[in-house]
C-alpha cells in the first residue's frame, strides 16, 4: 500500500532545493502553476500572509524553512543575531497568527537552537529541524492515508461520506494530504 501511495505522489506545494524554498502560488491555480523562490525570512512571511501558501501544515513548514533562512542571513551579518531571530520569529508568526501549525514549528526551530552544542554549526542544526518537520509532516500523511484506506476498505458496499474540515489535500501539507492521501 506504501509503495503505491508513493509512487502516486504527484502533487506537491513545498520544494526545499539548495538553500531556496520553493512555494506553490495557490492564488493563481488551476489556471496556471508558478512556483516563486524564497531565499530570506521576510519573502517567507509575505508568502504566508499574501496566501500564496495555504493550509496549516503547509504553512508551518514554510515557517521552518524561513526561521533557517532567517538564521543564516542573521549570522552572516554579525552581532547579535540570536536577537535579530527572535524578531524574524515574530515577523513570522505575525503572517499568520491563527495558525497552529506555525507557532508549533517557530518553537520547535527555537527549541532545536537552544541545543545546539558549542562548536556546532546552528545552521546545520536549523536546516536538519525544518527538513524533519518537512519529512515527517509527509510520513503522517502517508499513515493517514494508509488508514483512511483501510477504514473504507473494510466497509466497502456501505455507503459511505467523508468530510474534511479546512484544507486537506497535498497542497495544503508537506505532501499526499491529511485526509486520504
Amino acid at each position: 500500500m506504501r509503495d503505491r501511495l508513493l509512487a502516486a505522489e504527484k502533487v506537491k506545494a513545498i520544494d526545499w532545493r539548495d538553500n531556496t524554498l520553493y512555494l506553490l502560488d495557490q492564488r493563481v491555480l488551476p489556471f496556471e502553476e508558478i512556483w516563486h523562490p524564497y531565499t530570506t525570512a521576510q519573502g517567507v512571511a509575505e508568502a504566508i500572509r499574501t496566501m500564496v501558501v495555504r493550509g496549516a501544515p503547509a504553512i508551518g513548514i514554510s515557517a521552518a524553512y524561513g526561521a533557517f533562512l532567517s538564521a543564516r542571513a542573521r549570522i552572516a551579518e554579525g552581532g547579535d543575531w540570536y536577537a535579530a531571530l527572535e524578531e524574524d520569529f515574530l515577523m513570522l508568526t505575525d503572517s499568520r497568527p491563527t495558525a497552529v501549525n506555525l507557532v508549533w514549528a517557530l518553537n520547535r526551530m527555537r527549541d532545536r537552537l537552544l541545543r545546539v552544542k558549542d562548536g556546532d554549526d546552528p545552521l546545520v542544526a536549523l536546516e536538519a529541524e525544518a527538513v524533519a518537520i518537512h519529512l515527517s509532516d509527509r510520513e503522517a500523511n502517508l499513515t493517514m492515508a494508509q488508514l483512511g484506506a483501510d477504514l473504507i476498505r473494510r466497509h466497502q458496499g456501505n455507503l459511505q461520506t467523508v468530510l474534511t474540515h479546512c484544507n486537506t489535500g497535498a497542497l495544503a501539507t508537506g505532501g499526499f494530504g491529511t485526509a486520504l492521501g
